[in-house]
């Protein structure tokens, strides 16, 4: 039986220097940062499908710190025989690049395009497949602001073209609402 381990938005997988163990991201977005005595530092996000812990192939300790940007599903991986090492290997060299790649759409470009990519990202499953998402499925705006490197009220505008926020309809002033009165 594989090991499973689950994280909440914001729950610490690792920090830098601790003995690595080799994850595979099942469900959730985890965030990779390089932190420093004065600034925490976005290097790569993990996504379903992808292995964080590569470390581990080489018996070192993690690099970076590794905290979940969204809530997180992970399975501990076996590397016990070589050939699940060498594969682990191949698997997270090419998955390097193609984060590498990731990381320079959501950093460049116009904003709408950066955060449509980014939210194409977010939807994607480990097996392929894409699900339609929903705001509480996203980081807060404040984290996405951060990783696509602009201000939050930019993202907050954005994000309305892409995933309308629910407007709530207010009482008239002085009904009453619950049990309380609004005054005029």
């Amino acid at each position: 039986m594989k090991n499973t381990t689950r994280l909440t938005q914001g729950q610490l997988l690792a920090s830098a220097g601790d003995l690595a163990t080799l994850w595979r991201v099942k469900e959730g977005v985890l965030r990779i940062d390089q932190v420093t005595h004065d600034a925490t530092i976005l290097v790569q996000l993990a996504f379903p499908g992808d292995l964080v812990g590569v470390e581990a192939l080489c018996a070192e300790p993690y690099a970076y710190t590794i905290t979940a940007l969204t809530t997180c599903k992970l399975v501990a991986e076996s590397v016990e025989y070589d050939f699940n090492r060498f594969a682990a290997v191949a698997q997270g060299f090419m998955q390097q690049q193609e984060r590498m790649r990731d990381m320079m759409r959501i950093r460049t470009g116009p904003v709408r395009e950066r955060l449509a990519y980014f939210l194409r990202l977010l939807s994607q499953n480990a097996n392929g497949s894409s699900r339609k998402l929903d705001r509480s499925d996203l980081p807060t705006l404040k984290q996405i602001a951060c990783i696509l490197d602009v201000a939050s009220e930019t993202i907050c505008r954005e994000l309305n073209a892409f995933m309308p926020a629910k407007v709530y309809k207010r009482a008239p002033r002085g009904e009453a609402v619950g049990s309380l009165v609004m005054a005029a």
